[in-house]
């Protein structure tokens, strides 16, 4: 939205596209500061709530007539259904439709459920969209293959590593440490995750218990919320580990030094589109160990070294171990295909060649 409004600021500046007016669309969340124009719309994760639908498309479409756009860029599964639906006038009247997919609902070795719910619907609105782009090859081979619309593959959204690549000073980890009660000596394995069914955090918790149990000084952190929180204390309070493994939620303050300060990174979702908290670890220079699912293996191409099954407690146990015990074997080259700036010099490129 920066860069289409020119408002991108150092070190971007040079990508700056300007003289766009850029309307927002969500469910109010969070504040927007970088639009012309919010607007909430009753979008819903959940696929079933037909009503919240049924009210999101309208009031899209009244956006969309009001709007005179000439283009709409949509992302998220459902939010992304709705919208195509409602556009479908506009794009009749020459309205570029351009659809970012951040890895769909359906995969290699998925739910059968989420393949016969999700698949014919993203494979007949792709007839609506001018433009379809994955962030990982998986999804892109697929619609290569299966969809009737143009595709491009970019690496993601983009790590900003002037932030998590900067080097901070041994007594700045510590005091991010600190004010988190976590000890100088400790050993941190962080997971940058929102707490939802999907990024698996209750296998985690169990795999990670009994390398506390033989190691007080191993400590698990969870930096994301979410409404599966409460149920991930209540599950390390039984298993006893509740003082090892801290979830402070969404942290501001000194955020990027303390995820510097930690040891290891670790991702369990069994479903991921690319794995940005994985990326923005490696640029911060921490090793990982990471679940083997579509994204996270286009991260290390397919080296089986820093893969695990999220579904096997029992070897997600032991390659975690063994990462604690072994950290150097786990470090990973961080690819500078997936900075901030390739991302953006990639959608500029793409919005050169659709907008005009």
């Amino acid at each position: 939205m920066r860069m289409l409004r020119g408002t991108l600021e150092a070190p971007y500046k040079d990508l700056n596209m300007g003289g766009w007016q850029v309307d927002y669309a969500s469910a109010g969340e969070e504040e927007v500061f970088d639009a012309d124009n919010v607007f909430k719309v009753d979008f819903a994760r959940n696929p079933f709530r037909f009503d919240k639908h049924v009210k999101a498309y309208r009031q899209l479409k009244k956006i969309i007539a009001d709007g005179d756009y000439e283009a709409i860029h949509t992302h998220t599964p459902v939010g992304s259904v709705v919208t195509r639906f409602a556009a479908k006038k506009a794009h009749k009247k020459g309205v570029k439709v351009i659809y970012t997919c951040h890895g769909f609902q359906f995969y290699k070795g998925g739910p059968k459920r989420d393949w016969r719910l999700y698949y014919p619907v993203e494979k007949k609105l792709a007839r609506n969209t001018d433009l379809l782009i994955t962030i990982n090859t998986e999804d892109f081979a697929l619609v290569k293959k299966n969809f009737k619309c143009p595709a491009k593959m970019i690496d993601g959204v983009g790590v900003s590593t002037e932030k998590f690549a900067h080097k901070y000073t041994k007594a700045e980890k510590l005091a991010a440490r600190k004010q988190y009660e976590i000890e100088p000596d400790d050993f941190v394995i962080v997971y940058l995750a929102e707490f939802r069914s999907v990024k698996n955090h209750q296998r985690l918790i169990e795999a990670v218990a009994p390398i506390i149990r033989e190691n007080k000084k191993v400590k698990l952190l969870f930096l994301g919320h979410g409404k599966l929180m409460d149920a991930a204390k209540e599950q390390v309070k039984a298993l006893g580990v509740e003082d090892n493994v801290l979830m402070p939620g969404y942290v501001r303050d000194q955020y990027f030094a303390l995820v510097q300060s930690c040891n290891l990174c670790v991702s369990a979702a069994y479903q991921e589109g690319l794995g940005l908290g994985v990326l923005e670890c490696i640029s911060a220079g921490l090793p990982i160990v990471i679940a083997d699912t579509r994204g996270h293996r286009d991260i290390v191409k397919n080296n089986k070294k820093y893969l695990f099954d999220p579904y096997n407690i029992d070897e997600m146990t032991e390659k975690i171990k063994d990462a604690v015990k072994s950290p150097e074997k786990y470090h990973i080259d961080f690819d500078e295909r997936y900075t901030l700036r390739n991302s953006l010099t990639e959608m500029k490129k793409i919005y050169e060649e659709y907008l005009g």
